[in-house]
């Protein structure tokens, strides 16, 4: 941990100066707000697929998580689970779903690159 602070340090001059460190942890656990991950097909992109977001519970969810997107992907529809409660877009509004780049209430404002 110190050496990650030493390392912050030099490379933020704001850091450096006035910062200071309120919390340390190992790693950052993917949770969307929901706490559901991302589980299927990403709207806009053929053959395109994500699982995703799975908190702390990554590891112990791999099998059934790995089953579901086998079927999906290699089937086309998953049976052994719903999906429509991970569906990758339900915090996208429905007009603003697919296509390139970023969007704000449906209107594109560029590549996020």
């Amino acid at each position: 941990v110190e050496a990650a602070i030493a390392s912050f340090q030099m490379m933020s001059h704001a850091y450096q100066t006035d910062g200071e460190l309120l919390q340390s942890q190992a790693c950052m656990r993917p949770c969307p707000p929901d706490a559901k991950p991302y589980m299927g097909r990403i709207d806009g992109y053929h053959g395109a697929f994500i699982n995703a977001g799975h908190n702390c519970w990554g590891i112990a969810w791999a099998p059934a998580c790995g089953k579901a997107m086998a079927e999906l992907v290699l089937e086309g529809s998953c049976k052994s689970v719903n999906l429509n409660p991970f569906n990758p877009s339900r915090f996208t509004a429905p007009g603003s779903r697919g296509g390139r780049g970023r969007k704000k209430k449906g209107v594109s404002v560029g590549e996020q690159w």
